[in-house]
């Protein structure tokens, strides 16, 4: 299931008072949802209504604020790009989540919020206008009413994660990384998420083509996961001492090739770098008995590019 972000309609109301607050009201949330995406949540917003039926302030629906000169023009053309998904909870797919639907109710300080519940079910990211006080919290309580299986009415407190601006969003970052790890099914994601879960790590474009043939069948899989994460928790250490690569710092069997092997299949340890250059990688780490990570630190910047994913290559002493 992919990270959602869904819209909180209480959020709606009260209208702003005039067209200068409704426009500040669309740019926090404009900046927020861009934090959002720019971390991997998936570009939808699911919606109770049409918003293109909204009203942000009297005589001033948003479909008026999609056409005004007044407002950043990007701002507007970010939100156009947005897919929306409408109504909620009619556009919840998952079955399990929809059966909960159908027998839960949410309410937040007395009022029943259906875009705040959804979001709760679906382990999403709840987003507010911020046009009251109570939207300004980056986590929101909420009554969560619903019938066990026996009939029985069940009523607990939970919590839903929330944002309202940029800052929340940022808060959340941890929370974010470890939601869409949880939805990696394949190679294609880790590639597709690899600036949000690997910030540090530079990925070399042949990575790309050795990622994309790997599927939640495939062993290496998590355990690649795993190794990434170990190379960009290194990173963050590495940037935090301040001082030379450490070899020791990356867990399990790390080193570099031998001479022998760089003289003969050099070649096949060169790849083409993010910034253009053609280098040779020779560190590399083990992933299994047959799968090898080959990787290069970049002292200047203190990340590690990535160069190969793959079977052992061949060396000096072992002939694919």
């Amino acid at each position: 299931m992919d990270l959602e972000m869904v819209l909180n309609e209480l959020s709606l109301q009260p209208l702003a008072n005039d067209v200068q607050i409704a426009r500040q009201r669309m740019i926090d949330l404009i900046t927020t949802l861009q934090a959002a995406t720019t971390r991997g949540i998936k570009r939808e917003l699911l919606t109770h209504d049409n918003l293109n039926n909204v009203f942000l302030a009297p005589d001033y629906p948003l479909a008026r604020w999609r056409n005004d000169n007044e407002v950043d023009r990007e701002a507007r053309r970010f939100f156009s790009r947005l897919s929306t998904n409408y109504p909620i909870p009619a556009s919840v797919t998952d079955p399990e989540v929809k059966k909960k639907v159908d027998t839960s109710d949410f309410l937040h300080e007395n009022d029943r919020a259906t875009g705040l519940g959804i979001a709760f079910l679906l382990n999403g990211l709840a987003l507010s206008l911020r046009s009251e006080q109570r939207w300004y919290s980056s986590h929101l309580e909420l009554d969560f009413i619903q019938l066990d299986d026996d009939g029985e009415i069940i009523e607990e407190l939970v919590e839903v994660i929330h944002a309202s601006q940029r800052d929340h969003v940022l808060e959340h970052a941890g929370w974010i990384k470890s939601r869409i790890a949880s939805v990696i099914r394949n190679g294609s994601d880790v590639w597709e998420y690899r600036k949000q879960l690997f910030p540090n790590l530079q990925f070399c474009t042949s990575v790309r083509e050795q990622l994309l043939v790997l599927n939640s069948g495939n062993s290496p899989l998590r355990l690649i996961e795993k190794k990434l994460s170990d190379l960009e928790a290194c990173c963050k250490d590495w940037q935090e001492r301040g001082s030379v690569f450490d070899l020791r710092q990356i867990p399990g069997k790390c080193a570099p090739e031998s001479e022998a092997t760089l003289n003969e299949y050099g070649h096949q340890r060169t790849f083409h770098c993010p910034d253009g250059v053609m280098r040779v990688f020779s560190l590399h780490v083990r992933i299994t008995s047959y799968w090898r990570l080959h990787f290069l630190p970049l002292e200047g910047q203190k990340q590690i590019i990535i160069g190969y994913i793959g079977e052992h290559l061949p060396t000096a002493k072992f002939h694919m």
